[in-house]
């Protein structure tokens, strides 16, 4: 079966994007892609080698023109503090500010969740704890 899993985000400018995502996001890089025409950067996101790839593709351009069609969900203990990071960076779009998971789950009583665009139209989902002391 499976045994490794890796996401590749692809752009027409891996540059200006891999700014947004270590800049305003705290992911680290820890790899760079480098082939004939296109490139990239392996950035961890959480401890343990969890990794996400932003890649430039000879068949893409431009933003996104169907952000929903897949979402990157990522899981922290703090989606406010996510929140408050990104929410007025010129470039992103936020779908939803934080808001109770419970909202769409009655049994959820825990987690919140939070929708932003980010400057490539790519969507990207916070949940988890609203802080970490809740």
């Amino acid at each position: 079966m499976f045994t490794k899993y890796k996401h590749f985000i692809f752009t027409e400018n891996p540059d200006e994007l891999v700014k947004f995502y270590t800049d305003y996001l705290g992911w680290n890089i820890v790899g760079k892609l480098e082939y004939e025409q296109d490139y990239g950067y392996a950035l961890e996101i959480a401890p343990g080698g969890m990794q996400v790839w932003l890649a430039q593709h000879s068949e893409v351009n431009g933003k996104n023109e169907d952000p929903f069609r897949q979402m990157l969900n990522l899981y922290t203990d703090h989606v406010e503090e996510l929140y408050i990071r990104v929410k007025d960076h010129p470039d992103v779009t936020i779908i939803e500010k934080p808001f109770h998971m419970s909202a769409m789950n009655p049994e959820e009583t825990e987690r919140w969740a939070c929708t932003i665009l980010d400057p490539d139209g790519n969507s990207l989902q916070f949940m988890g704890k609203l802080r970490p002391e809740d």
